[in-house]
């Protein structure tokens, strides 16, 4: 499978530049923050940048801002759909203190990857033009799906089917050839005909894999080992965050 790129994944995006602002008072506490995005960015498959500076401007493009509320400086108020703002504190009782700034969310530091991930999707609708893609040939027509759609591949006699949510997808493509294409760190191929994405298992219950689509796949004999290591390494990135210091 394709490595990621230090800040993303193989692949194509669309839509407008989006960038990521981030503004803490300490140094370490900005540092862990960042590593968490970059980790975000990775398992979700999205090209985004981070802005860091000690008196940051809100650059013309969509933005999202992580501002730390026990710092001097005061937050910005978003006045623009192309933005969205969350405040973060040590103190749970400055929420209130924050409702003047009208923002999207607050966080109570240390900010886990539980709280990102879930201030991520409640602005889904600023990052998803920047999405990478999957490009695929599909009875002559190039279709462009998200990685982080990508539920499962399954080969074919003659190439694959590519199952993403509520819809399957034929394509001539060999699995070996798709899975070249895909970034290791969220797929793995779990059986000689199967490869699945880590985001999308529910549950491991003895050698099978229960997905998000209601499909249970089994583990091969030769691949169970390395899935389930590989899962687990996912599972360490995805809930512990891997943000460093």
């Amino acid at each position: 499978m394709a490595p990621i790129p230090k800040g993303g994944c193989v692949g194509e995006k669309g839509g407008l530049p989006l960038y990521i602002l981030v503004n803490f008072h300490e140094p370490s506490e900005q540092s862990r923050l960042c590593g968490m995005l970059r980790t975000w960015m990775e398992l979700n498959c999205v090209s985004m940048d981070i802005i860091t500076a000690e008196k940051p401007v809100l650059p013309m493009e969509s933005v999202i801002v992580f501002w730390d509320l026990d710092g001097p400086e005061l937050p910005p108020v978003p006045q623009e759909q192309s933005c969205a703002l969350f405040l973060c504190s040590r103190d749970p009782q400055r929420a209130i203190d924050s409702y003047a700034f009208h923002p999207d969310g607050f966080l109570t530091k240390p900010v886990t990857m539980d709280q990102l991930w879930n201030a991520m999707l409640r602005c889904a609708n600023l990052w998803f033009g920047s999405l990478l893609r999957l490009e695929l040939l599909s009875e002559r027509v190039k279709v462009g799906i998200p990685f982080r759609n990508l539920v499962w591949a399954e080969g074919t006699r003659r190439g694959c089917l590519i199952h993403i949510p509520h819809q399957t997808i034929t394509i001539r493509e060999a699995l070996y050839q798709l899975e070249e294409r895909l970034p290791e760190t969220i797929f793995a191929r779990c059986q000689r005909s199967f490869v699945v994405n880590f985001n999308h298992v529910q549950e491991i219950t003895g050698g099978s894999l229960i997905l998000s689509d209601g499909t249970e796949l089994s583990l091969g004999r030769g691949s169970k080992a390395h899935v389930l290591e590989a899962y687990r390494r996912f599972c360490q990135l995805r809930y512990g965050g891997g943000g460093g210091a």
